[in-house]
């Protein structure tokens, strides 16, 4: 039968006389969307937004693996610590991104794939998505706190081991969180005919993700999202100041705009501003609902697309890089490098004379602290612009 709040969904009466009741088998939903609304997805329309989903996800999944490519042959782009958050971050996204779209074949309509509803095997899919995206979160969090630090921050405290304790932080604490979900609010039921059921508030009916509108999804993911998006936005509007602020003598009005604005967008994608549309989808009005839902599925599947574009396509040293590599642009001559380094050093010599005895801070803001100095910041790729020194310190 047709449920016009739940879903599409088929009454299967027990015939036996084992049971004794009906069971309930309902079209799985892939609507990106799914993720943070708090109410199931309108029938009419989970058709149309689980391709719109799937689509723009794939071409996500494949912008990100292009992304991690282009930075494997490169060791001295991934020796900065922009580069080195931005593809644990990438990661994370490709690794999320890929486990919700292959639920689709999982879990198919009328309980006919590999993964069936309600199934501990769909429990165990669940947890692993619900941990997957909370690990992306705390990649969007570390990218703003990085930024904060680096651009906003003048007296910044030294972080030793830093990347080592930020993949400790991003891929251990999601964990609690799935765990305490099934643990919690889910039991196992086993039935005469030998089969085994589910009975969860973690689980959804419709698809191996949390149950929108239980307390699960809010305290376990909702409350979780909404505190990195508040943190996040705080950052977002202290960088923002940052480059507004910024200045280029040898730049033009309208040239110091467009790259204030292209700065901007890059950092809204690190910091997954776009995913504040999600905290306004428990909206009840159904009109207001369904246009949120598809605001949502438009800028935030496609994440991964926008990653590839502001970290490859407009990164500079990534595209001069394998220009050189592919033959079709010069290397940099001998003379130059060599210029390059006597002035590198030179600058180096002399900040060691003046304070021998200071420790070099990685997250130090060394524009901030030039006074004649200003911000300049050319693409996405550049927040954090600073490298990591030689000391061996991660």
């Amino acid at each position: 039968g047709i449920n016009a709040e739940y879903g599409r969904c088929e009454t299967v009466y027990d015939t036996t006389g084992q049971i004794h009741g009906a069971m309930c088998y309902c079209d799985h939903n892939t609507s990106f969307a799914v993720l943070m609304s708090p109410v199931p997805i309108d029938p009419k329309y989970s058709s149309s937004q689980s391709t719109l989903s799937n689509v723009l996800l794939t071409f996500s999944i494949l912008c990100l693996t292009v992304t991690l490519v282009l930075f494997a042959p490169f060791k001295e782009l991934r020796s900065t610590r922009a580069v080195k958050v931005n593809i644990c971050f990438s990661l994370a996204l490709l690794l999320a991104s890929f486990f919700f779209v292959l639920q689709g074949a999982l879990v198919k309509d009328g309980d006919n794939g590999p993964i069936k509803s309600k199934s501990a095997g769909c429990i165990v899919y669940a947890a692993i998505q619900h941990y997957l995206w909370l690990v992306v979160f705390c990649w969007m969090m570390i990218e703003g706190f990085v930024m904060y630090l680096s651009l906003v921050q003048v007296f910044g405290s030294h972080i030793s081991k830093y990347m080592l304790k930020f993949n400790l932080f991003a891929w251990t604490v999601p964990l609690l969180f799935p765990i305490i979900g099934y643990f919690a609010f889910s039991k196992r039921i086993s039935l005469e005919t030998g089969e085994t059921l589910v009975v969860s508030t973690y689980i959804d009916d419709h698809a191996c993700f949390l149950k929108p509108g239980e307390l699960p999804f809010y305290l376990l993911f909702f409350l979780p999202m909404v505190l990195v998006i508040v943190t996040n936005i705080v950052f977002f509007v202290m960088v923002l100041k940052v480059i507004k602020g910024s200045k280029n003598v040898a730049a033009t009005d309208r040239e110091m705009l467009l790259r204030q604005m292209k700065s901007a967008t890059g950092v809204m994608i690190l910091l997954g501003t776009g995913w504040s549309i999600g905290v306004f989808m428990a909206v009840p009005a159904a009109s207001v609902q369904l246009t949120l839902q598809y605001f949502f599925i438009l800028l935030n599947a496609t994440q991964g697309i926008f990653v590839f574009v502001f970290y490859t396509v407009l990164n500079e040293a990534v595209v001069d890089r394998w220009l050189t590599l592919l033959g079709l642009k010069k290397p940099k001559s001998s003379g130059s490098t060599k210029s390059m380094t006597v002035s590198v050093a030179a600058k180096t010599e002399t900040s060691s004379a003046v304070s021998p005895s200071k420790e070099e801070n990685v997250y130090e803001n060394t524009e901030s602290t030039k006074a004649a100095k200003d911000h300049t910041y050319d693409t996405a790729a550049g927040f954090p612009a600073t490298q990591d020194s030689g000391t061996g310190k991660l």
